[in-house]
């Protein structure tokens, strides 16, 4: 009786020395360190230690658009530990990351005051990912208007694939447009070329998905190599189902043609009537052009200054455009309106003439919008 108090009592005493919350399995001898990725790609790291205290490794996470700011107990917790600190424990612990989302620095732009961001695209994602199906939808060719507001006019020899479109997976983010020389129909999509098509390639747009009045819309891009492409990014009125081109307004930001890389140019088109869904003698436009370095060797910014009554086109934040509403060829102004945005690789004789490739690729950065000398708004549908 004697020795079977005493083995209780010894049992008794241990339980009571070991701090509330010990894993019993791992206080014995090993203790497990798991390190999770919390909201980013990559498998959790685990690490296991006899000892009570552990200098954490440099952490190995990344997060495209977050910088790291240290180690959390719980996924939405505060921070309880630096990069590399020493932790002390009697019992196997997990710790999350915590990020902090980079925000971007708004740009000077002479003669406006930038504001607040009002709405951002990054492309951050996976490798061969899609794009983002809340903002974005990638089109076959249709010239309907609902349809992204109508796709392959201008006997465009390629087919629009939303396959031809991706996501590259690499830290600064891209959307790669992939469009390839062809000699057979792919087994989808159709071609709206009267003389036959020749490539295949993609657009995509935020019709009914997110629609933008005013403000700073800026984008970073390096455009395709080699003749015969044709990419834009561009914006039509958001009424256009409504009215009809060219009374709904285009507004090319940036086109260019293969066949001279260092041309930028950009349009607005628009209606010289006022007759809605009356199209196309009543349609004219205005341009302007920058020659600049070879756009497709090197990333560029190409934005809109927009405002009541007025759009500055700027390459590289450079000024090479302006229309107003007293300085086009007619009395009818349809850029006070909500728009949505366009982004394309088209091919055709804008670009000039094919130039042997069989690949070539437009990878867009970002697209972001500002407000801008107090005026902007996006509209989410």
């Amino acid at each position: 009786m004697r020795r079977i108090g005493l083995l209780t009592a010894l049992v008794l005493a241990l339980t009571l020395s070991v701090p509330a919350g010990t894993d019993f399995a791992s206080a014995s001898g090993t203790h497990q360190i798991t390190l999770i990725p919390n909201g980013t790609t990559g498998s959790s790291k685990v690490i296991k230690t006899t000892s009570h205290s552990y200098r954490l490794p440099k952490v190995t996470f990344t997060r495209p658009g977050y910088t790291f700011l240290g180690w959390a107990k719980t996924s939405r917790g505060a921070k309880a530990y630096s990069d590399r600190a020493t932790i002390r424990f009697t019992s196997s612990v997990k710790l999350y990351a915590l990020w902090k989302e980079i925000m971007p620095t708004a740009p000077t732009v002479a003669g406006h005051n930038i504001g607040s961001l009002l709405w951002r695209e990054e492309f951050y994602g996976t490798a061969g990912s899609t794009i983002n199906p809340n903002y974005w939808t990638a089109r076959y060719c249709g010239q309907e208007d609902e349809n992204g507001g109508g796709t392959c006019h201008n006997n465009e020899p390629q087919w629009y694939l939303p396959s031809a479109v991706a996501l590259d997976g690499s830290k600064a983010g891209n959307a790669v447009i992939t469009t390839k020389r062809v000699y057979a129909a792919p087994t989808e999509g159709q071609c709206l070329a009267w003389s036959g098509c020749q490539f295949t390639s993609a657009r995509f747009d935020t019709q009914d998905k997110v629609a933008f009045k005013y403000g700073y819309i800026e984008t970073r891009i390096k455009m395709p190599a080699g003749g015969r492409n044709w990419p834009a990014f561009w914006m039509l009125g958001e009424n256009i189902n409504s009215v009809g081109w060219p009374q709904s307004g285009e507004i090319d930001i940036a086109e260019q043609g293969g066949n001279t890389p260092t041309r930028n140019s950009g349009a607005i088109h628009y209606s010289t009537n006022g007759v809605a869904n009356d199209c196309c003698g009543n349609h004219t436009y205005d341009y302007g052009s920058f020659t600049g370095p070879n756009y497709s060797a090197d990333f560029h910014t190409y934005a809109m200054a927009w405002g009541p009554n007025r759009i500055e086109l700027l390459v590289d934040g450079r000024v090479f455009k302006t229309f107003t509403n007293t300085t086009i060829r007619s009395q009818y102004w349809s850029f006070n309106n909500p728009f949505f945005l366009i982004i394309n690789n088209a091919t055709g004789d804008f670009g000039g003439a094919w130039t042997n490739w069989t690949q070539s690729q437009m990878h867009i950065d970002y697209v972001r919008v500002w407000k801008m000398d107090n005026q902007g708004e996006v509209f989410l549908r």
